[in-house]
This record gives C-alpha cells, sequence and structure tokens, in this order.
C-alpha cells in the first residue's frame, strides 16, 4: 500500500533478518547506534520471536526504512509479489533487525517466517522528516544519549569514512558494532586527545573532559561552539591518529612515573593525568595538527613527547609542593580547574 511517498507492506522475519546479517550494518544502514546487548527491550523481542513469532508484529512500532527507488514487483501466481529495495536506511528499528539476524542462525527460516512484522517504507522528501520523527520517539525506546548525537555529525561520519578507506576503525556510535575489524579509537579517547591538543591558552576544556558528565555535556549540542572547537570541517583522520597517539604516549609516561614515585604530591599524576598532558603537548606544532602534509608529528611524539613529558610532570608536581604544601586531600584537589591554573601560572614564562 502506498500513501504519498511512504510504502507500507508486510514482511516477514525471515526477509528482514538479510538487512543487518551483514558485520557492518550498523553503518551501511546509517543506523543512529550500533546493537544493543544488554537492552531489556531486544531480550524480551527476541523471547517472542522464540516463543510466540506470530505476536512479534505487535511489539513495538513499525519498523521504518528509507530507501532511493522502492519497486513492486506483483506475484502474478497470486502471491503476496515482492518489494525491491535500493540505498535502503534504517531510521527506525534497527535493534529489531539485528535481533533478527542474530535468532536466523539459532531459529529455523519457516519458524522465524511466522512473524510478520509492519514496515513502511519511505522515500524522496519525506525521508528527514520521517529521520526526525523516528529520533524523537526513540526516547521512549532505548533512550537516547548525549553519545548518540555522535552519529549525526558530518565532520565525524566523514573521519570515520576516512579511517575505513585507510583500514583502521572509528565509530562515534554508542553500542557494540560487531564484525571483523581493527581496534579502533573510543569517542571519549579522540574528544580527550583532541583537546589536550587543543591550541587554546589554557586547559578548560581538557579539564572539563575529565569527566563523563563533561563528555555528556559536550556531545549534548554537537552544534555549540564549544564542541565545534575541536570537531569542524578541518579534523582528518590523521589528526585524530595524531591526537590520540601523543595523549597515549603522555600517558604511559605518566603511568611509568607514577610508578616510581606515587606518594604525597606526586598524586597529582593519578589524580591529573590530563594537566601534565596538555602541557606536555604545548611543545607540538599544534598549528599543524590537522595538516597532512606537515612532517615530523609521528618522530616528535615517540623521540621527543615522552621526555617533555616528563620534564613538566617534575615542574608541575615541584610547583604543587612549593604553592600547597600541606595539601594532603590530593584526590579531590588534584582535578579542580583552579589548581590547574595556580600550577601552570607558577611553571610558565
Amino acid at each position: 500500500m502506498t500513501i504519498g511517498n511512504r510504502w507500507m507492506c508486510l514482511i516477514d522475519a525471515a526477509e528482514l533478518a538479510a538487512l543487518a546479517a551483514m558485520p557492518d550494518a550498523a553503518f551501511v544502514l546509517r543506523s543512529r547506534r550500533g546493537y544493543l546487548p544488554d537492552s531489556a527491550v531486544n531480550r524480551a523481542f527476541a523471547n517472542t520471536l522464540r516463543e510466540r513469532p506470530e505476536e512479534a508484529g505487535m511489539f513495538g512500532p513499525p519498523i521504518v526504512l528509507s530507501s532511493r527507488s522502492p519497486h513492486w514487483e506483483p506475484d502474478r501466481a497470486g502471491g503476496s509479489g515482492l518489494l525491491g529495495l535500493a540505498g535502503v536506511e534504517c531510521l527506525d528499528g534497527f535493534q529489531r533487525l539485528v535481533t533478527m539476524a542474530h535468532l536466523i542462525r539459532e531459529l529455523s527460516p519457516a519458524h522465524l517466517s511466522r512473524a510478520v512484522l509492519w514496515v513502511v517504507v519511505v522515500t524522496g522528501e519525506d525521508i528527514d522528516r520521517a529521520r526526525e520523527l523516528c529520533d524523537e520517539s526513540a526516547h521512549h525506546i532505548n533512550p537516547l544519549e548525549p553519545q548518540d548525537n555522535l552519529a549525526r555529525c558530518p565532520h565525524l561520519l566523514r573521519v570515520q569514512e576516512e579511517f575505513r578507506r585507510e583500514g583502521g576503525f572509528f565509530d562515534p556510535r554508542r553500542g557494540i558494532v560487531s564484525g571483523p575489524h581493527p581496534v579502533g579509537f573510543t569517542p571519549a579517547d579522540v574528544f580527550r586527545s583532541l583537546a589536550a591538543l587543543s591550541p587554546a591558552p589554557r586547559p578548560y576544556l581538557t579539564n572539563h573532559l575529565q569527566t563523563e558528565d563533561g563528555l555528556k555535556e559536550l556531545w549534548s549540542d554537537i552544534d555549540s561552539p564549544v564542541y565545534r572547537s575541536l570537531v569542524h570541517e578541518g579534523v582528518r583522520e590523521i589528526s585524530i591518529q595524531r591526537a590520540v597517539e601523543a595523549r597515549r604516549s603522555t600517558q604511559a609516561k605518566i603511568a611509568e612515573l607514577f610508578k616510581r614515585n606515587s606518594k604525597g604530591h606526586w598524586k597529582l599524576l593519578q589524580y591529573a593525568p590530563e594537566l601534565v598532558t596538555w602541557t606536555a603537548c604545548r611543545k607540538l606544532p599544534l598549528e599543524t595538527l590537522h595538516d597532512g602534509s606537515a612532517p615530523g608529528w609521528m618522530d616528535l611524539i615517540r623521540r621527543q613527547l615522552p621526555a617533555e613529558t616528563e620534564r613538566v610532570a617534575h615542574l608541575l608536581v615541584s610547583a604543587y609542593v612549593r604553592l600547597r604544601p600541606s595539601d594532603s586531600k590530593f584526590k579531590f584537589a588534584a582535578p579542580t580547574l583552579d589548581l590547574w591554573s595556580e600550577l601552570l601560572d607558577d611553571v610558565q614564562p
């Protein structure tokens, strides 16, 4: 049945499962999230398919897909016919599609075919509005979290594709993204690394992103000036590679130093490692972070940054001893921006 730019049809679960059977289904179908294996809603839907497949079609709203050019092929023998789709994306119902794809390994196609679900296919100018409406409804099933906004950031999606072309992996989605792929970078690592190598004269953003709450606040508005100060049209795959490698290099050296001395004011390295990272990274050519042709970046990170990290760590700890000699509540004082400002004012000319 067609209504304007929408097709409404009944499709059995065995056929729908094929849409999400590929390892990178979240990427191909442009889902806002990867599959959520710990979702109680997903587990309940799986149990319905196992035990009462005929009722699966009543589980939740219709699955909503978009397609550039759907094509209906009537069955001349009197059957239901065939709906062909090109350029399919999933606007709503990705969790159910993956659940069906998982269960087809456990249940027979004949069993899954007893589950028939309503599917709406949207085309043309209705697609963007349909996506907005589906995003709004998602608040009531597997509620959205700030990280889910990252899948709508055009700059991150471009970077994600650059990683794929280069044989790397970065996916900003929340949830498990299945299939073979190399170990990649988490969104938390990426944003903290970009903040550490930001040319900003003070480490406000680095301090703010120390915590999960800070990350969530940033991700809540991907159009904010603060967000765009880190992620913008200039960011590239090489930008993120450099930033993450630099932060990892400093954090490894900080962990090594803390093993040698973990008492007293040296606890600054435990509770404020991002301050040491940010300060050490000031010696890198930050203005060329996003310039893929800028030479020497990896050499600087591997050969000079560890020594600079150690030098900076000693300076900051010495300043901590000098400015707050009687401080003993390191866990509470060390992460604060006020202390960071004090220490930086003392060690920087």
